[in-house]
């Protein structure tokens, strides 16, 4: 087990070593600096995150809200920067888990 938590451990620099990782983090330090654009797009978040997990969604809430979100991230850089570079970060450890899954014939 000591073999995997360190091959683990430099799997997890090698991910903090790449420009995605980066450039999250360089976006979320930005963000920080504004504790009200950090709350805004938390809400956001939180707001997609309750679309996407609900069984039913009322279609016209749903384009009310994706209407604000695009006005939202073109009416301020720092947060379509945050934005993009959290889905980037999600989007490679989606790839990472899907990978591993995928070589160890996980059903």
């Amino acid at each position: 087990m000591a073999d995997i938590d360190e091959a683990i451990e430099n799997f997890i620099a090698s991910l903090k070593d790449t420009d995605i990782y980066r450039e999250y983090v360089s976006t979320l330090e930005e963000l920080n600096k504004d504790p009200d654009l950090k709350r805004r797009v938390d809400d956001f978040r939180k707001r997609n995150y309750n679309f996407q997990q609900s069984d039913e969604i009322d279609l016209n809430e749903y384009d009310q809200f994706r209407s604000e979100f695009v006005g939202f991230r073109a009416s301020d850089q720092r947060a379509d920067a945050f934005l993009d570079a959290e889905l980037a970060l999600c989007r490679m450890i989606q790839d990472v888990s899907y990978r591993i899954t995928e070589a160890l014939d996980f059903e």
